[in-house]
């Protein structure tokens, strides 16, 4: 703001224009997202120093033998810090080369000393509890955190993809093989950067098969045991995600499925429902703008990615753009396909106090 100052000289009265002063208020970290995975995203009111936001202000730790956090045995997780979102988000994730097991509680400290806002000032970063802005108002105060496994019965799996991000609610009471099967591909990272396979607007998008690989190679996902099928009262609704099936015409392996599943789109229920005994809805969307981010999935331009050597397999591959050609998606997958970056499960955030 700026201030106005009288004062009375020889010559008269006149006034005199002091110096522009603005306040900056301290920035305040406004929601915090924190995966059964180690993946953290902690997104701020504003802009903060890039600069400041690394490994030396942001840990990560698991508790040591003695199962407790803050004492001397802790476990620093070794992973990637930086800042997104237009330097509005710290964003850590564990390095791929060191193991982190799903599920695992976690602590989570951002060093308020150390982290600044891109007009130089300390964050205010006192827990206020989840889904509440931090800090007291004034500059200063460590975020301090726990990340846990939600134990409730309705576990929310994040999907990150390169159309944004949505939750997907899984019915481990109705469909409880289904969820685990699932879950033994997200856990593991198989699911990192899946490809969206079989993109057939106002039906349905299929994924869990096929992914690109660190090295930029388009790959086949391994499957695991396959799971039995465990149709519910209702069938494929919109929002829902289902259990893909071989659909091969054998009755020893039409009824159960590995990893590919697929969205519905639409209400499906009358062309699926009662198709072969019906599909497994093992989850659905949980609001709008996930419904909104599923569509723009499926909104993507296709190619007939493999016409000879395997007909029928990718009649309609998903690519980020319309003039993109399967030499693209040979030479480029990451450039080219379209992915789910990562499928995780949200985890239970709470005060870390010690």
């Amino acid at each position: 703001m700026s201030r106005i100052a009288s004062s009375i000289g020889r010559s008269g009265k006149h006034v005199e224009q002091l110096e522009q002063r603005r306040l900056f208020a301290a920035p305040q970290a406004t929601s915090v997202f924190a995966d059964n995975r180690g993946e953290v995203q902690i997104t701020f009111d504003q802009p903060l120093n890039p600069t400041t936001v690394n490994t030396r202000s942001v840990f990560v730790f698991l508790p040591g033998p003695d199962g407790a956090f803050a004492t001397a045995d802790d476990v620093k997780i070794i992973g990637r810090v930086k800042a997104v979102t237009g330097n509005r988000r710290i964003w850590f994730r564990p390095a791929e080369k060191v193991p982190f097991i799903a599920g695992s509680s976690y602590s989570v400290k951002v060093n308020s000393k150390r982290v600044f806002s891109a007009s130089g000032q300390r964050i205010d970063g006192e827990w206020n509890g989840a889904g509440v802005r931090t800090g007291d108002g004034n500059p200063g105060g460590d975020i301090l955190m726990l990340s846990k496994r939600d134990k409730g019965v309705l576990p929310t799996a994040r999907f990150a993809t390169i159309a944004g991000n949505f939750d997907v609610r899984l019915f481990t009471q109705l469909t409880p093989l289904n969820v685990v099967n699932f879950l033994n591909y997200a856990d593991d990272g198989s699911y990192d950067n899946t490809v969206n396979q079989r993109n057939l607007p106002g039906f349905i998008w299929q994924t869990g098969g096929f992914r690109v690989s660190p090295t930029n190679t388009f790959d086949t996902i391994p499957s695991k045991t396959p799971v039995a099928n465990e149709p519910g009262p209702t069938q494929a609704t919109r929002g829902t995600i289902s259990l893909a099936r071989p659909n091969d015409g054998n009755p020893a392996t039409d009824d159960r499925g590995t990893n590919q599943f697929f969205f519905n789109l639409v209400n499906n229920e009358a062309n699926l429902g009662g198709q072969n005994g019906g599909f497994t809805e093992f989850g659905e969307v949980t609001s709008a703008a996930g419904l909104a981010v599923m569509d723009a999935m499926a909104a993507f331009p296709t190619i007939d990615g493999d016409p000879t050597v395997n007909p029928g397999q990718f009649d309609n591959l998903a690519v980020q753009n319309s003039s993109k050609t399967l030499d693209d998606a040979i030479a480029d997958p990451q450039g080219t396909l379209v992915t789910i970056r990562r499928i995780s499960i949200r985890n239970k955030v709470v005060q870390w106090v010690f």
